[in-house]
């Protein structure tokens, strides 16, 4: 039975099953249920604790096993033609259309996001693979020139190989698909590990790699906990890792690999974002933007807004329209339309907010409490919070990266301080300025240190056309977006002559004899 005819099958039996029900991992073309259990993840609703969502069993040997998959493989893919492997993907797009409502309502159930939002991530997924395939090629184009009669220099790109892809829970489909669309585009093949929080995304999402068609391990995906991605990738026949998570999970990746300095680390990280509110800036549409970035995704993006520096002189009058926007945000289950923050991911994110609020008890003036709060079923929903800090210090409430909805005001008395406070912040992933002047704009360009900056118009929202990635502790320089494909390739440059010459014309070097 050839791919395609088991994609079909496959097709028939998803529309018979569950898509929270264990399949097991998915390596070489096919599901394989877990034969010697290394652990369990229990899934759960965020948004209704009442359901069980059933168990997803992982085993630390399938992480041997999807690699060696992945490395039979590759050759194979490797020297497919970038227009074969380009069809693959488009049908890979077309599987991802047609179930785009279940998988919305998977991502939906398992993150807690409102249906409308998980929607938009689908979208997102669909449109990565156009634009991988074509502005995502740009980059590692081709080139060639002449320097000689018969000589010619080129420089082109090659695939790394077998690459790791740790997922995040926030975006699990969307941020996931962000590396391996690229990556398979390029010619290499992968191994995908996602989000413990996320294990019906991931096996739906490998569901459609099945269904598209793929060669039998170039698309593989295995279950399991954070050891299960460590392992992964530590694993010495990986040639590259790609992640999206935390700082210091990043960090323990890097110190996992150290001794293996040929291997690609990626590393997409956190944020700890701010927007710079100048004194000539439209107060209204400024507190719309950032109250926004706060809290959507109930503030679990690394691209959230948690700081907000603002100009005294209008500084009252923008903390009366934050606390307003914020008093009134929709909170509830993510199936109601009218909803439009769901629950945090986990009881644990939950303690992490109530302690945050501890933090900022004993260096901010409270002006809008948050924390947890009775959603329309259990679950981990809480409140977004307001607070107007006395003063800018080096605390853990200031400089560290909370991923809950939580923002903190600093009032400064000129820009020069303003663009001092911006940058002063661990990480560097974006920063927004409100004004009408361009010159600030252009001018916190200059000075504060981020990889994405936005003028009147939230920290969140970023086009997958562009370059997406942070300095300091937001990333190790290597973008995401529409550059991805740069760090699924290495380029190798060639000097061509169509004829060897037995001479060469260098002081003290024997002529033919």
């Amino acid at each position: 039975m050839n791919a395609l005819a088991r994609a079909s099958q496959r097709g028939n039996e998803m529309a018979e099953s569950s898509p929270f029900d264990a399949r097991g991992d998915f390596i070489a073309g096919e599901f394989a249920p877990v034969t010697r259990e290394s652990g369990c993840i229990a899934l759960e609703d965020p948004g209704d604790l009442s359901r069980d969502l059933g168990q997803f069993p992982f085993s630390h040997d399938s992480v041997d096993v999807a690699v060696a998959a992945a490395r039979r493989a590759y050759p194979g893919w490797r020297d497919t033609s970038a227009e074969r492997r380009a069809e693959v993907l488009l049908r890979f797009k077309r599987q991802i259309e047609e179930q785009a409502e279940t998988l919305a309502t998977v991502i939906s159930t398992e993150v807690g996001k409102p249906l409308w939002e998980a929607r938009t991530e689908v979208r997102a997924m669909q449109a990565k693979i156009d634009i991988t395939l074509n502005e995502g090629m740009s980059p590692i184009r081709e080139y060639a020139f002449e320097i000689g009669a018969g000589q010619h220099a080129r420089c082109r790109a090659h695939p790394r190989g077998v690459i790791g892809v740790l997922g995040p829970f926030n975006f699990p489909g969307h941020l996931t698909h962000g590396h391996v669309a690229p990556a398979l585009a390029t010619g290499n093949t992968v191994v995908i590990k996602p989000s413990e929080r996320t294990p019906a995304v991931g096996q739906l999402y490998a569901e459609l790699a099945l269904r598209a068609g793929f060669p039998a391990g170039v698309f593989n995906l295995i279950q399991g906990d954070g050891e299960q991605g460590a392992m992964l990738a530590r694993h010495p026949d990986l040639d590259a890792v790609l992640f999206t998570g935390s700082y210091r999970v990043g960090r323990s990746l890097l110190e996992a690999t150290i001794d293996q300095p040929s291997k690609l680390v990626v590393l997409e990280m956190g944020g700890k974002n701010g927007a710079l509110v100048c004194e000539d800036a439209d107060l209204d549409a400024a507190a719309a933007q950032i109250v926004y970035g706060a809290t959507i995704t109930t503030g679990q993006r690394c691209s959230a807004t948690s700081r907000v520096i603002v100009s005294e002189k209008v500084a009252d009058a923008l903390a009366e329209r934050l606390a307003s926007r914020l008093a009134r945000i929709r909170i509830g289950y993510a199936t109601d339309p009218e909803v439009f923050m769901g629950p945090l991911i986990s009881r644990e994110s939950v303690a992490r907010h109530r302690e945050l609020l501890g933090q900022a008890a004993g260096e901010a003036e409270c002006i809008v409490r948050g924390g947890p709060v009775e959603g329309p079923r259990a679950g981990y929903y809480v409140r977004p919070s307001l607070h107007r800090l006395h003063r800018r210090s080096d605390s853990a409430y200031q400089t560290d990266e909370h991923f809950v909805p939580d923002l903190a005001m600093l009032s400064v008395r000129s820009l020069d301080e303003g663009i001092t406070a911006l940058d002063a912040t661990p990480y560097g992933l974006v920063a927004s300025v409100f004004s009408r002047d361009r010159s600030i704009f252009e001018r916190v360009y200059r000075e504060v240190r981020v990889g994405l900056l936005n003028w009147n118009t939230s920290t969140v929202g970023a086009s997958s056309r562009l370059p997406f990635g942070g300095v300091k502790r937001s990333g190790n320089a290597q973008p995401a977006g529409v550059l991805s494909s740069v760090y699924c390739t290495y380029p190798v440059a060639s000097t061509e002559f169509e004829l060897a010459s037995a001479e060469i014309e260098q002081p003290g070097f024997p002529r033919k004899t």
